[in-house]
């Protein structure tokens, strides 16, 4: 009998732990947040960019600024198409290279439910700087 009891104490931790991981899982964003890789639903190590600093660092948005190109313009449009898809493949790559499951916009997340969002910034500065 004392097998039994302990058997299903144990198997009740379990899922009692299981559920509390699966509470942690996650992260809560602002309603209009840019999630630049991954999901904030499921993900288990987020990272956050200063997303103006890493504009600015982006070819197009220096033609955009230095040829005064208007706002509106199909020029204008198709340049921050192809900043965001440089900055998204950059931010998918450097959180492939430290572990992280999901890159935002700093100032998004709204409650990281005890998981640390850490600052890609720099990193990801480094690696459209090197390309």
């Amino acid at each position: 009998m004392k097998e039994k009891a302990k058997t299903y104490l144990l198997t009740s931790l379990c899922v009692a732990l299981l559920s509390l991981q699966a509470w942690a899982q996650g992260i809560d964003v602002k309603s209009r947040a840019l999630v630049l890789s991954g999901s904030s639903r499921n993900c288990t190590a987020p990272a956050s960019i200063d997303y103006k600093k890493v504009r600015l660092e982006t070819p197009e948005w220096q033609t955009i600024r230095g040829d005064g190109v208007r706002k509106g313009s199909a020029r204008y449009t198709l340049l921050l198409n192809k900043m965001d898809k440089r900055i998204k493949d950059s931010c998918k790559a450097v959180a492939a290279e430290k572990g992280k499951d999901c890159v935002i916009r700093k100032g998004d997340v709204t409650d990281a439910r005890g998981l640390k969002v850490t600052d890609m910034t720099s990193e990801v500065i480094n690696r459209l700087q090197s390309r």
